[in-house]
């Protein structure tokens, strides 16, 4: 038979193949979580919905047969409100978060969580290579950063918060400069003004895609006297920064004691100029846009100009990419419940850093969260109503968890275990659970087939 999708003709024998799968191979994207290539679904996120021009009807693709004649149309404003729509029930059902709150309130941006569990595993050495890929000059920002992170920290509601800044100090002590590899270069060379925070954290980043990196200081020092000294040791924190710059310079960084000004001819030969401190002569030279000072801050600027000034030097065909705002869910505070709950349970999930994951495991691949941000969600128009608490974690086996609360209840986990998850209830109040003397009969497959992350395996 023959049907037609987005005015494109296509050819199908009606049996074989639903229409989300006539679409998808023929090049048609629609997405869908409830649906998996090759597994046991039924239709229940409507994400997948498309509209036969012909009868006016929305279907639910993944499920829906092709008849002869159909005239389907997979994107419009319509369907894209009933996506919308879609996602945002589904996300007043989930309690839980895609980024930690230590992560987010982080001015630099660094994956807390991740830092915590790697350091959980006395995998030290990555740890540490994970926060000075953030935070560049960590041992600095150590030294003078209050740690919002930790007072948002939500074991804090429960005993006390996790010791994020200390862990970090940790870490640092652990640099051992023998180990600093030196990137190869890639023939390009750039050039930074400036040894401040965003100037170190622009010169890192390049020399480590690979670029020669001359950072200019008219100063007799590097980063002292961008930072603000009044309220602390400075003869303490002349230490930390010898350490940082001692890193750079074994990273292959060059520091220059000179007046930019003096040496513009030599500057314009080169591929790039970062102006961290200065105002640019050239328009080729790249500026900060952000006027903080707060100096973790900073250090995010210089990574952020320092991948612009990477990607102009990339750029294919004229091709610049395009930069996206990732969704992220968050529940909230911690309820009376959920904090008792997590009070007894602490001893059984003790680790060295004390963290609490709150993150998702599956944050990087979960479905519901990349539609979530491609339909351009900020958050769900509807109150948050789960019936389970957040970070209420069932063991299935010694890596594999199971999480309620971010369950979207779709149903794939039931219909492709045998004796294994199943169905509570009906209507609204539907639940998927594992009872535990079904936990043997789970297989880690699920793990995969799950779209969010209600079924996780911990990273090797």
């Amino acid at each position: 038979m023959r049907i037609s999708i987005n005015n494109n003709p296509i050819e199908t024998d009606g049996v074989s193949e639903t229409l989300i799968e006539v679409a998808h191979r023929a090049g048609i994207d629609i997405p869908s979580l409830c649906y998996a290539k090759g597994a046991k679904h039924k239709s229940s996120c409507m994400l997948c919905a498309v509209r036969d021009c012909a009868s006016g009807q929305l279907l639910p693709s993944c499920t829906t047969m092709p008849t002869e004649g159909m005239q389907i149309e997979t994107d419009s404003p319509e369907i894209e409100l009933t996506r919308t729509l879609s996602l945002e029930l589904l996300l007043s059902d989930h309690r839980a978060d895609c980024e930690a709150p230590c992560k987010v309130v982080c001015p630099g941006g660094l994956d807390i969580p991740a830092m915590n569990r790697l350091y959980d595993k006395d995998r030290f050495d990555e740890a540490l290579t994970l926060l000075r890929d953030t935070l560049v000059i960590p041992a600095t920002l150590c030294f003078i950063c209050p740690a919002p992170c930790e007072k948002i920290c939500r074991k804090g509601s429960i005993n006390t918060a996790v010791p994020i800044r200390e862990l970090k100090k940790e870490l640092v002590s652990r640099t051992d400069l023998q180990k600093v590899a030196k990137p190869p270069q890639n023939g390009m060379s750039v050039a930074v003004i400036g040894s401040d925070p965003l100037g170190l954290s622009a010169a890192y980043r390049l020399r480590k895609l690979g670029y020669r990196v001359r950072v200019f200081e008219k100063s007799g020092d590097v980063l002292f006297p961008h930072i603000q000294t009044d309220k602390v040791d400075r003869t303490a924190l002349k230490g930390v920064v010898e350490l940082e710059v001692s890193v750079l310079t074994n990273m292959g960084v060059e520091f220059v004691m000179s007046d930019e000004r003096d040496r513009l001819h030599e500057l314009e030969e080169l591929d790039g100029v970062i102006a961290a401190v200065c105002e640019a002569p050239s328009p080729k030279w790249l500026v900060p846009s952000a006027k903080t000072k707060q100096p973790a801050r900073l250090v995010l600027e210089g990574c952020k100009l320092a991948d612009a000034l990477h990607a102009s030097l990339s750029v294919v065909d004229g091709t610049a990419t395009t930069v996206t705002t990732t969704f992220n869910s968050t529940f909230g505070r911690l309820s009376e419940a959920e904090v008792a709950s997590l009070g007894t349970e602490l001893p059984t999930q003790q680790v060295a850093s004390g963290c609490l994951y709150c993150d998702c495991d599956k944050k990087t691949t979960c479905k519901l969260r990349l539609y979530a941000t491609r339909y351009g969600i900020k958050s769900s128009r509807y109150g948050a109503s789960s019936v389970f608490e957040a970070l209420h974690r069932q063991r299935i086996n010694g890596s594999m968890w199971f999480e309620p609360a971010k369950c979207i209840r779709c149903g794939l986990c039931v219909y492709n275990s045998d004796n294994g998850f199943t169905f509570r209830d009906r209507g609204f109040v539907m639940q998927v659970v594992l009872p535990p003397e079904n936990v043997g009969n789970v297989k880690e497959e699920l793990a995969d087939l799950c779209p969010t992350g209600g079924i996780w395996k911990d990273a090797p």
